[in-house]
């Protein structure tokens, strides 16, 4: 987390996105549960460049894969995300930014991103540092999740929403929890609802709890966990 501050220039990470970073740094599997506008995308797309940058400088190759059920939640979200923290960072990070999502720095580091649609796209990245980022988890199909533990990474993200009731990110949280650090975050966790105020653009507000409220019920999974 001071490394996203220092290095990324991040002028702001709430203790549950903490909580998040360094659970990759400490754990081989982590799944995070979390709400609507959480900022977890924000994070996971710091925490590749982070992973990259760590490795680069003890002289080690590296590679993050980040995939998504869409190709769309890949450039629209992550990507995004990736590609403004990198061109903004206070240090320079080096390597080639392309236009489809890709960062490269050699044929043994970087960092890719595409879409579970096109299963045959799930094969052949193997690095000694390899993270596999998956975003939309819920959404993902087990035959995909498996194509993915067939890389071997060395650490994996799961981050979704808890609106699925079976698979792997389920599992994960549930009958699988043993072999995974679990996060929850609520809207409840999140500084513009704990402050009442907009503290962070992007990030979920107490109007949006009360709109989902009258829309989907008291309980909604998509501000509580």
């Amino acid at each position: 987390a001071r490394w996203l501050t220092d290095a990324l220039g991040c002028q702001r990470i709430y203790p549950k996105q903490a909580e998040m970073a360094e659970a990759v740094r400490d754990s081989e599997q982590v799944s995070v549960a979390a709400c609507n506008s959480s900022g977890k995308d924000f994070l996971a797309a710091r925490i590749a460049l982070w992973w990259v940058a760590c490795w680069r400088q003890q002289g080690e190759p590296a590679m993050v894969v980040i995939t998504a059920p869409t190709y769309r939640q890949i450039e629209r979200v992550i990507w995004q995300e990736l590609r403004h923290a990198h061109l903004n960072a206070k240090i320079a990070l080096g390597g080639t930014l392309y236009e489809q999502p890709l960062l490269k720095w050699n044929e043994q580091t970087f960092i890719v991103g595409f879409s579970t649609d096109k299963p045959y796209q799930l094969q052949g990245f193997h690095s000694s540092h390899l993270l596999v980022i998956v975003s939309e988890a819920h959404g993902v199909a087990q035959s995909h999740m498996d194509a993915l533990w067939r890389l071997n990474p060395n650490r994996i993200l799961l981050t979704g929403n808890p609106i699925s009731e079976s698979g792997e990110f389920y599992d994960s949280h549930h009958a699988k929890a043993h072999l995974w650090r679990t996060i929850a975050i609520t809207a409840w966790d999140t500084p513009n609802v704990i402050e009442g105020r907009e503290v962070i653009p992007g990030l979920v507000t107490r109007e949006d709890i009360e709109r989902g409220k009258r829309n989907w019920g008291e309980d909604s999974p998509l501000y509580r966990i």
